[in-house]
Parts: structure tokens; C-alpha cells; sequence
């Protein structure tokens, strides 16, 4: 999975998250359901990202710059 693919997680995640509570604020049906693919789409990219940052050959020069 390429790095891009996580990026694309995570937005999708807070697109999702953003739907979910304007549905919520509008006392809509399957609100509650969007909100947990949201945050299951978020953790999955956050800790998928998180991964291959640590995994890049070069990541302790890419923090320290």
C-alpha cells in the first residue's frame, strides 16, 4: 500500500465524519453507523501512515528537518 492510499484513508474518514454529524443534525436514520466507518477509516489510515513513516529508510532525517 502506497502512502497515498493512507492519505486517501484518512480523508475519506473526516469526509465521512463530516456527513455523519450533519446527518446527526438532522436526526437522520444511519448517522450513528457513518460516524463508526468514519472513525474506523480514521484509526486504519492514522496508524497505516504512522507505519510507513517509521518504515522509510530515511524517516530520522525526514523529523529532524
Amino acid at each position: 500500500m502506497k502512502t497515498k492510499h493512507t492519505i486517501i484513508l484518512l480523508v475519506l474518514g473526516y469526509c465521512l465524519d463530516f456527513l455523519g454529524g450533519l446527518f446527526k443534525i438532522m436526526h437522520r436514520q444511519g448517522a450513528d453507523t457513518i460516524l463508526t466507518v468514519a472513525a474506523i477509516l480514521k484509526i486504519a489510515g492514522g496508524l497505516l501512515f504512522l507505519y510507513k513513516l517509521v518504515t522509510y529508510p530515511k524517516w530520522k532525517d525526514f523529523l529532524n528537518s
